[in-house]
């Protein structure tokens, strides 16, 4: 690794420290609001301009070997939760929330959020929205660009709009 790169870990690491994660890579220009919890295990990262967003009683967390990619959006107000080794590309976006209540015909009030739990070792590519109540098994991708809109089984590749299964995984690296 060379001098840059290693100055550039370090540097993460100490924004990891001084924002009370230890041990977590916090990149650049990285912005994490809202009042809720940030879970962050040692060895997980969050890299250069990623806005996060964390509402009252919610909580992200990311296990050890977890990453957001660069230009990610999170919006929490439930819960969202990334395994170890999970990898999210640049520009992906994972929202727990529709953001606005919706009333049906008869008066009652739609639920707008609902926990996202993504698995072990799962890729989710560039571009991609998971949307609430989704829950992504270990070994799952999701292809660039893709919106998710169910739960994906494990070791089941992703596409389109609304995502369908187009192939099963073994690994990817």
């Amino acid at each position: 690794m060379s001098i840059r790169g290693k100055l550039r870990r370090y540097t993460e690491l100490a924004r990891g420290v001084l924002r009370g994660h230890p041990g977590a890579r916090i990149a650049a220009g990285v912005r994490m609001s809202g009042p809720g919890t940030y879970a962050l295990d040692r060895g997980s990262a969050i890299r250069k301009g990623a806005r996060l967003w964390v509402g009252e009683g919610a909580t992200l967390r990311l296990a050890r070997g977890s990453a957001i990619g660069a230009r990610c959006t999170v919006n929490v107000e439930s819960g969202v939760t990334l395994g170890a080794g999970t990898q999210v590309s640049w520009d992906a976006q994972l929202l727990d929330t529709d953001f606005h209540r919706i009333t049906a015909p008869d008066g009652s009030v739609r639920a707008h959020t609902a926990p996202i739990v993504i698995g072990e070792h799962v890729l989710i590519g560039t571009g991609a929205l998971v949307l609430k109540g989704v829950v992504l098994g270990d070994g799952a991708v999701v292809a660039a660009g893709s919106v998710v809109t169910r739960s994906v089984a494990a070791g089941v590749v992703v596409a389109g709009n609304p995502a369908r299964p187009v192939g099963e995984s073994a690994s990817w690296t």
